[in-house]
Order: structure tokens, then sequence, then C-alpha cells
């Protein structure tokens, strides 16, 4: 009887090599997905002035998100006294370099109390927001929270706060007309008072917000933010801890 023909080298595989190249091949660990870049642009209250250690709204909403199981990178460029026109110039070309997936702007409370005409304000903003636009990044715009209640704005006259109503009507039409969520921090911010009282909303100088002041304003950005990531949120929220004596 003839013999078979020797095995080439390379042409037959044994089955428990193979199984184990396919067990390997399986369990290679998935690349975990990019963080999300949250790019936050303001003055003193996206820095954090007044609140302590907490720091300001922009690491208490990215801390809310990573409790929701979204990985956050924060990239905060808040500066203290920025002004609109201060925002556009300096702010602005660092958000866009950055490649944001989220972009929040608190601006617009110095421009009011330095006396900056509405119109001027108005059109930076526009600008900052165009350019926003064009990132495709989710951006929510905050509104200026309520300083009536301020312990620095006792004896100021009506006209401030008429001013600052116009100024919060400004910043909800720029949104408007580039489809950007607004955060309700004027409401929250008066809500927050209103069950608190002053003192516990406003830091020591009666003008910045206290730990308090800021986690209501996070919150003013928590419901449009939730509402315009809810697809990348799906699915990455830690699971509800089931209740007692239950599977």
């Amino acid at each position: 009887m003839t013999p078979p023909p020797p095995l080439r080298a390379g042409r037959l595989v044994r089955p428990a090599v193979a199984l184990a190249v396919f067990l390997a091949a399986g369990a290679a660990p998935r690349a975990a997905p990019a963080p999300l870049v949250y790019v936050a642009l303001g003055d003193s209250t996206a820095a954090g002035q007044g609140g302590g250690p907490g720091g300001g709204y922009p690491p208490r909403l990215a801390r809310r998100l990573e409790g929701a199981g979204l990985a956050v990178k924060l990239v905060n460029l808040g500066v203290p006294g920025a002004t609109a026109a201060d925002l556009r110039r300096d702010q602005l070309p660092r958000a866009l370099e950055a490649g944001p997936g989220l972009v929040t702007v608190g601006i617009g409370i110095n421009d009011l109390v330095q006396g900056r005409p509405l119109r001027d304000f108005a059109r930076d903003l526009e600008v900052v927001a165009d350019f926003l636009r064009h990132t495709r990044a989710v951006v929510v715009i905050s509104s200026l929270p309520d300083l009536g209640d301020s312990p620095s704005a006792e004896g100021a006259p009506a006209a401030l706060l008429r001013r600052l109503d116009q100024y919060n009507a400004a910043i909800a039409r720029v949104a408007e007309r580039h489809g950007f969520l607004v955060a309700d921090a004027f409401g929250e911010t008066r809500r927050t008072v209103k069950r608190l009282g002053p003192a516990a909303v406003f830091a020591g100088d009666g003008f910045h917000p206290s730990a308090a002041g800021y986690d209501a304003w996070a919150e003013a950005l928590w419901g449009p933010v939730e509402r315009a990531l809810g697809a990348r949120l799906q699915g990455r929220r830690p699971p509800a801890p089931a209740a007692a004596g239950r599977p």
C-alpha cells in the first residue's frame, strides 16, 4: 500500500490551535470610546469664583455627565472679568481648536454691569454663535442669573434690572437663530433664592454664586444638555440598585 504524501508545512492547523486563536481574538478588549470634549466659555462664573473647591458650573456639569456614564474631557476657558468681546477674541479660537462635542456659553454679566451697549453685546455673541454652529457641537447658552435678589443689587436702579431682561432676550434670540438650547439660569436662580434665601445662593462678596448657587446653575444646564445628548447617554447610565429583597 502506498503511504500518504507528507503534509506540507502550514497546510494543517490543529483544531485545538484554531480554537485558541479564535477565543483569543474574541476576547480582545474593545477600544474605549473617545471622551466627550466639553468646552466651557465664559467669565468668572465659569471659572468658579465664589464657589470654593467645587469650582463653578462647568465641573459640576461634567461630574453629572460622568455620573450618567459618559467619559468627559473638560476644557474650561472661562476668565474672570471677561466680556462677550473678550470671549470672541481670546476664548473662541481656543474653543474651535479643542474640537468640542459640547459647548456651554455663559457671558454677559460684565457687559451689563459695565454699561456696554446691548447692540455691541448682541453683535459679539452673534459672531461667537456663528463660529460655534460650524463645529457641529451641542451648544447651550445660559441666560444671565437673577441678580435682583443678590446683596450687591441693593439700591441698584430699576433700569439695571430692566437691562438684565433685555440681555436675556438678546441671548434667547441668538440661540433661536442658530438652533442652540438655552439654559434658564435666571429662573433657576430665582427659585433657589426663594427656597434657600439670598445668603445661601450668593458668595460672601454678594455678587458671585456660592456653591449652592453654582449647583442651581448646573441644574439649569442639565435639562437641555441631557435632552441634546440623550442618544449618547442611552445605555451608559449605571444600573439602578435593585430594591431590597428583589433580584
